[in-house]
Order: C-alpha cells, then structure tokens, then sequence
C-alpha cells in the first residue's frame, strides 16, 4: 500500500494505491483523518487507485474514523474510484456512511467531487 496525503487550499486530498487488506484500510483512514483534524480541513477527497474493494465499513475503520471527525454538515468526504468494482465498494461506503450521520458521497469522476466538495449542487 502506498498512499500521498495533501493540503490543498480549500480540502484535503488522500490518494491510496494498492490497498489489500483490512489493516491497510485502518491505517490509511487513520491518517486521513489525523491529516485532517491537524490541518483544520473539514472537506476531504479521497481517491482510491488499483486496490481490493471494502465491503466492511466496520472492520476498515471507515466508521469509526470518519465518525471521529464530527458529523457536522461542512464535513464533506468524498470518494472517487478508478474501477468499476471499487464504485460499487464506495457506493455501500456511502450508503452506510449517510446512514451514521456521515456527509459523504461517491463520484465516478475526480471533478465531480471536486465540485461537490466546493459547495455546486
């Protein structure tokens, strides 16, 4: 697993490459979210390339982390996916996010989240 974290003006930007395992999902939603609280960013993209679908919200440590963010309404995470098996991964990510008061949705495209994380309906 690689994986590159960065401020940019307006969000934080999280991209992670090679995720295999459940281990490796905790670490790196850890850092995002450490990232995110040390660097006052409260609106997050984070871009999944080439890596194993999540499918357990619980176990990844997507809830748990995210959840330690707050689930205020300018906390936006969005998930962006470069396959087909990952978008149907950041599509249950979703659903069970909303379903824990967490303001995340997934995008087919980086520029579709982009502007959802910039407030364009």
């Amino acid at each position: 697993m690689v994986y590159r974290i960065s401020a940019e003006v307006d969000y934080l930007r999280a991209d992670l490459f090679n995720r295999e395992t459940t281990a490796e999902s905790q670490e790196f939603f850890g850092r995002v979210v450490d990232s995110a609280k040390r660097l006052r960013r409260s609106q997050v993209l984070i871009s999944v390339h080439t890596s194993t679908p999540v499918f357990t919200a619980e176990r990844s440590g997507f809830l748990v982390q995210l959840m330690s963010m707050g689930a205020r309404e300018e906390h936006k995470i969005a998930l962006v996916a470069d396959s087909e098996e990952l978008n149907h991964s950041h599509e249950y990510l979703e659903l069970v996010g909303r379903q824990h008061g967490i303001n995340v949705r997934h995008f087919r495209d980086e520029p579709s989240a982009l502007a959802w994380l910039k407030g364009a309906p």
